[in-house]
């Protein structure tokens, strides 16, 4: 790497591509993380409530019919459950489908009742639902908590990338890294490019850098191996930031041809 470094050039140079992705995109992500909070609320949510009116004051229904009755399990404690009741009360006929999502690492088989409300007859549920009361309405807070810990983090994303790439307008002096690539995902099989996730090492400091993307047909600039992961080559800016991936052919970066060549001559000294 002290040939690669020693090859790099020391003036500001003007990055062309920063393989960052769109903030644009990150935020229409960040929404649709949001709109899921807000969906799953909308679905969820009136069930918990209808669930804890009836948990007030509780009326079986033996004469209730329970049809399509199914739970699926999900990592092994995941429990999704279903069914369709109906009964009749004081001349009006009550259909509704149920849906319950909780954990039990039991997955064991369910003994059902139809439940209703005393004071709101057309309100039912079964016995299982309100058994697993508590423990759904902590499920949907995680999973409501994690997707908006998700939307928030990829607005800070967004935020901290456009921030970034707008100081790469003018030319900087960037300090060359190798780069031991931790994570490679593949867009829609490769067809729109691959990401990076890589980590490197600056100043004694230990870093990880994710998604720096190339279009199909790119290749990033490859030093070497560590094991069976791949080392890139990367750069800094000298200043601070996240770290750019550099491409085979090195046009991401403004080299001149000269220091294309060097840079080549340094990386085939090293091999």
């Amino acid at each position: 790497m002290s040939d690669i470094s020693n090859a790099f050039p020391t003036r500001p140079l003007l990055v062309a591509k920063s393989g960052i992705g769109s903030a644009k995109a990150t935020v229409v992500l960040a929404l649709f993380m949001f709109a899921l909070v807000v969906g799953g609320a909308i679905w969820v949510g009136p069930n918990l409530v209808r669930d804890f009116i009836i948990q007030a004051d509780p009326v079986e229904v033996p004469e209730a019919d329970i049809r399509n009755g199914e739970c699926s399990t999900y990592r092994g404690f995941m429990e999704s459950c279903g069914a369709d009741i109906s009964y009749d009360i004081k001349g009006k006929h009550v259909e509704a489908s149920l849906h319950y999502l909780f954990l039990d690492p039991s997955n064991g088989d369910y003994q059902v009742s139809v439940i209703r409300s005393a004071s709101h007859p057309s309100m039912a549920t079964l016995s299982l639902g309100l058994d697993m009361l508590w423990n759904r309405t902590i499920v949907a807070a995680a999973i409501g908590a994690g997707f908006l810990a998700l939307g928030l983090g990829l607005l800070n994303k967004a935020r901290r990338d456009s921030r970034f790439v707008r100081t790469l307008r003018e030319p900087v002096q960037l300090v060359p890294v190798p780069a031991t690539v931790a994570i490679t995902r593949k867009l829609f099989f490769g067809l729109m490019g691959t990401t990076y996730t890589a980590k490197y090492t600056l100043d004694g400091k230990k870093y990880q850098d994710a998604h720096s993307g190339f279009k199909r047909g790119e290749r990033p600039f490859v030093l070497g191996t560590d094991g069976k992961k791949s080392v890139l080559l990367g750069a800094v800016p000298r200043q601070g930031g996240m770290m750019i991936l550099l491409d085979a052919a090195l046009e991401r970066i403004e080299f001149t041809d000269a220091e294309r060549q060097a840079l080549g001559a340094a990386v085939a000294a090293g091999a």
